[in-house]
This record gives structure tokens, C-alpha cells and sequence, in this order.
């Protein structure tokens, strides 16, 4: 059996965790004054793209994406609660303690292959979502 260093396997699944949101977005729900404001508000269609998309290059079993599913919606209803709080430290806390603890309850029903998969998948996002930020600026310096 392959030994692992404790603080590596610590470090991965914090590092792993930070960015698991802007992966599935599962807690993308940031208030109306924040970047999210432009209409890209986690509605359960897109909770929903996220999922299938999970479930397709995971491999999640059928337990895996219920259990998923379900951490998703508790995620979502909560940070539904949390956009009623009066904008200020409060509620970025809240919205961050949120973020991680929904990133960890989902990578604690992955395998580590799927962990990796879905950091993979993170990456990607993130460099689409860049590219689509350095397309508005350009389009944004055109006008």
C-alpha cells in the first residue's frame, strides 16, 4: 500500500477545496453588488449542468451524484438565506464558510481519482472563464 505525507494529502484537499466552487458554483451566489449580479446567479438549471457534467467525466455512481445533488441544494438554499443578510463582513464570512464547507462534504464522497478528475475540470473552467472576462474587457476597450 502506497504511504501518503499527512500535510501533502492536508494541502491537496484544501487546495483542492478553495476552487471547487468555481468549479460547480455550488455556493456562486454572491449578492446582487458583486460580480454575479450580471445574471450569472446559480439557478438550479445551471446547478443542474454542473451536475451532469460532473456526473459524465467522474464517473459518479448513482449514490455519488444523489449524494452530491443533495449537498448542492443544501448549499443553494443556504446562501439563499445568506443573500438576506445586510451586506458587510457577516455575510462574506458566511459566504466563504459556506464555499468550503460545501467543497469539503463533496470531496469527501469522491475517490482520489475523482478528486483529481475534478481539479482537472476546475482548471478548465477557470481558464474559460478567464477568456471570456479578456473577451468582454477587449469588446468593453473597443467601444
Amino acid at each position: 500500500m502506497k504511504s501518503y505525507n499527512k500535510g501533502t494529502v492536508i494541502g491537496a484537499l484544501i487546495g483542492g477545496a478553495f476552487g471547487l466552487a468555481l468549479t460547480i458554483g455550488a455556493v456562486a451566489f454572491a449578492s446582487p453588488h458583486g460580480p454575479h449580479a450580471k445574471g450569472h446567479h446559480w439557478t438550479p438549471e445551471k446547478m443542474e449542468e454542473h451536475l451532469t457534467e460532473m456526473t459524465e467525466r467522474l464517473s459518479l455512481s448513482t449514490a455519488q451524484e444523489a449524494q452530491i445533488r443533495t449537498i448542492m441544494e443544501q448549499a443553494r438554499s443556504r446562501a439563499q438565506e445568506i443573500k438576506e443578510m445586510p451586506r458587510g463582513p457577516e455575510k462574506f464570512t458566511a459566504f466563504r464558510d459556506l464555499r468550503f464547507a460545501t467543497e469539503d462534504q463533496i470531496y469527501a464522497n469522491l475517490s482520489c481519482d475523482q478528486r483529481e478528475q475534478l481539479r482537472l475540470l476546475k482548471r478548465e473552467h477557470k481558464a474559460e472563464r478567464m477568456q471570456q472576462h479578456r473577451e468582454r474587457r477587449q469588446a468593453d476597450d473597443t467601444k
